[in-house]
C-alpha cells in the first residue's frame, strides 16, 4: 500500500494514480491474497455458521463505490472476512473484471487469466450506474455475465440483478472453478438458492469454450423460455371461456353415482311394471 501524503490541514489521503506502479496488483498482492484466503476465511466465524466455508483458491478483488447498504452488501461482507481485496479508483487490476461496461461475455477463455491474476467486481447500485466513474476502473479484461437469476434477498428472482458475491460465483463457475464458486456463496444462508435457480444455465455456460458460444447458449435458453410462454398463452386463450375445471379428467362425484343408481332403480321398476 502507498504511504498517505500529509495535507496542510493535518489530514491524509491516498494519492491515486492509474499509471503509478505502486497501485498495481503485483505478485506480492497475489501472494497475500492467497494467504488471506487460506488463513483468514476460517477466522470469520463470528458472522454466522455459514462463514466457516471452504478455501477459495482464486484472488478476488472489488471496487467499492459506496452506493450500497453496507449492512446488506455481500461484497463488503467478503472484504470484512478477508476473502476479497478492496481496490481504489484508478488502481489497476490485471485479471478479469466483471463490469456492466464489459465488451464481451466471461467464458472458459478467461479461465487461465482468472487463475493466474484473479477476478474482480464493481460494487455499485443498479439504480446508480450513471454515477459510476467507469473510466477510473482500470483493468485488462472487463467482462459481462450472461443471463442469470438473482437469489439474494434484495432482488430474488430478478434477471441479471446479481450481488457481488453472485457475480463472483457465476464467473467462477462458468470458468470451471466450481468449488471456488460454491465456497464464495457458502458464506451466505441463501447462497444455495443461486445454484438451485441457475443450475441448468450454469452447466450450459460452463460447457462453452468461448464467449460466442456462451451468448448462443443464453439466447437459445431465453428463446425456449419465450416459446414455452407463447404455448402457455395460446392454451390459456383456447380455454378462456371454459370453467377452471373444464378439460380435467376428474373422477365421478358421489352425487353422480347416486343419481346413476336412482336412474337404474327407476328403469328396473319400469321394466318390472311392464312385465
Amino acid at each position: 500500500m502507498p504511504r498517505p501524503r500529509k495535507k496542510s490541514g493535518g489530514q491524509s489521503r491516498f494519492a491515486v494514480r492509474g499509471d503509478d506502479t505502486r497501485d498495481m496488483w503485483n505478485e506480492k498482492n497475489l501472494e497475500n491474497a492467497f494467504l488471506r484466503n487460506g488463513s483468514e476465511s476460517g477466522s470469520a466465524s463470528s458472522e454466522s455458521s455459514e462463514d466457516v466455508a471452504g478455501e477459495i483458491q482464486i484472488p478476488l478483488a472489488m471496487w467499492d463505490l459506496g452506493q450500497c447498504d453496507k449492512k446488506r452488501c455481500t461484497g463488503t461482507r467478503l472484504v470484512r472476512q478477508g476473502v476479497v481485496q478492496e481496490l481504489r479508483l484508478g488502481q489497476h487490476f490485471p485479471g478479469v473484471i466483471m463490469s456492466p461496461v464489459g465488451r464481451s461475455c466471461v467464458s472458459m477463455e478467461d479461465a487461465d487469466l482468472i487463475e493466474s491474476k484473479g477476478l474482480a467486481v464493481v460494487d455499485c447500485s443498479w439504480n446508480k450506474l450513471d454515477d459510476v466513474p467507469f473510466g477510473r476502473i482500470k483493468g485488462r479484461a472487463p467482462r459481462l455475465l450472461p443471463w442469470m437469476l438473482a437469489a439474494n434477498p434484495v432482488n430474488y428472482g430478478k434477471p441479471c440483478k446479481l450481488s457481488c458475491a453472485e457475480a463472483f460465483a457465476g464467473a467462477l463457475y462458468i470458468c470451471g472453478r466450481k468449488d471456488d464458486s460454491r465456497a464464495v456463496l457458502s458464506r451466505f444462508k441463501w447462497g444455495h438458492s443461486f445454484f438451485a435457480l441457475n443450475e441448468e444455465l450454469l452447466e450450459l455456460y460452463a460447457a462453452c469454450t468461448n464467449a460466442e458460444q456462451v451468448i448462443q447458449a443464453q439466447n437459445s435458453y431465453l428463446e425456449s423460455m419465450a416459446e414455452q410462454d407463447r404455448q402457455n398463452a395460446a392454451r390459456a386463450e383456447e380455454h378462456a371461456g371454459d370453467g377452471y375445471l373444464d378439460g380435467l379428467d376428474l373422477p365421478p362425484s358421489d352425487d353422480d353415482s347416486y343419481s346413476s343408481s336412482e336412474e337404474d332403480a327407476t328403469t328396473e321398476t319400469e321394466l318390472c311394471d311392464t312385465l
